[in-house]
């Protein structure tokens, strides 16, 4: 779904007071989730259901919005808020009805909004309102559990594999000289840091991280800069798995366009897809790529010959050259 927007970077009501849900909890899922899009399992009824008090349900769907920044547009200053976005049914790009926890400053709060067929982004500073309900309360406590627990399988992980490179580090090296990429492959990724980024500071972090990296190894270093541009939000190389949702494609080509083309292009809605949809589906990257070819911009590959695709957003006139860098840097392009 699209975004939350205030009008100014303040809070609408009242702020949260819970021992559970703070700014501490707030930051630590942020900071320790590779992913924006969540899908949780909701406890079936039972027989018994009725009879004994059963916990309360996850949000089906749960989106993260890492933004805390101004828009400009229709001649008002808008505010995005970092947010956590509640719902069950994702009827509508704004569904009929959803709840968001913004971190506004150092405070958040718990809002509702009922969203709707015709709803534009504009209205929804006027549209949320406080949320009540008890046990609307209980539900995101409920949910908030479950992004927690991901958020610290994910931390674990990220400290063991921490240790395992210290171990690495530590052990000594035989080879007389320390590897590095060679001169093709230093110059495949600067072609296309040219051909598919705008922003000069970002391709400066890039090359910076490139010169430290220790192998010349084509996979290990593909993917150790996917994980760096994924870290840093850049991602003009496009990492998604066969069963990725057809929402991550759509957010990552947004936000790419967004950062690196200055276009607004009209991308088809996860919703017109069945809910069993994910990426790999038949003609998904095909009607994805259409909208994307009526201006001048297309979707292009790079073959790692794994389950995952590694994708490009580049100028249909610059495809010889994307795909002369992509051999560069060791694998082969191929475009749907």
């Amino acid at each position: 779904m699209a975004r939350i927007y205030y009008t100014e970077e303040k809070l609408s009501g009242e702020p949260i007071e819970s021992d559970f849900i703070n700014i501490e909890l707030f930051d630590f899922i942020f900071n320790n989730t590779d992913r924006n899009n969540f899908e949780f399992q909701s406890t079936k009824n039972s027989f018994f259901s009725g009879l004994i008090k059963t916990e309360p349900k996850a949000f089906k769907k749960v989106q993260l919005t890492r933004d805390g920044i101004y828009y400009k547009a229709k001649g008002k200053s808008f505010f995005l808020p970092s947010s956590i976005i509640f719902y069950d049914v994702f009827d509508y790009n704004f569904p009929t009805e959803f709840y968001f926890i913004a971190k506004i400053g150092n405070s958040l709060e718990l809002r509702k909004c009922n969203g709707g067929q015709g709803i534009e982004w504009f209205q929804i500073p006027e549209l949320h309102e406080p949320a009540n309900d008890l046990k609307i309360w209980e539900r995101v406590e409920k949910t908030l559990s479950e992004l927690k627990k991901l958020a610290e399988d994910n931390l674990n992980k990220a400290i063991n594999t921490e240790l395992k490179q210290k171990e690495l580090e530590e052990t000594p090296i035989n080879n007389k000289d320390t590897l590095s990429l060679n001169k093709d492959q230093k110059k495949g990724y600067q072609e296309l840091m040219e051909l598919c980024i705008k922003n000069d500071s970002c391709k400066e972090e890039i090359n910076k991280f490139l010169e430290n990296l220790n192998t010349e190894d084509e996979e290990i270093i593909l993917m150790d800069l996917i994980c760096f541009l994924e870290e840093k939000e850049y991602n003009f190389i496009m990492r998604m798995d066969w069963k990725a949702e057809i929402e991550d494609l759509e957010w990552l080509l947004y936000r790419n366009i967004e950062n690196n083309y200055d276009l607004k292009i009209n991308l088809p809605k996860p919703k017109s897809y069945s809910k069993e949809a994910t990426v790999s589906f038949d003609n998904v990257f095909e009607d994805f790529d259409k909208p994307l070819r009526e201006n001048s911009l297309q979707l292009g590959f790079i073959d790692t010959e794994s389950d995952e695709y590694i994708v490009l957003l580049h100028k249909i006139q610059d495809k010889e050259r994307v795909k002369q860098a992509v051999n560069k840097i060791g694998f082969d392009y191929y475009e749907k």
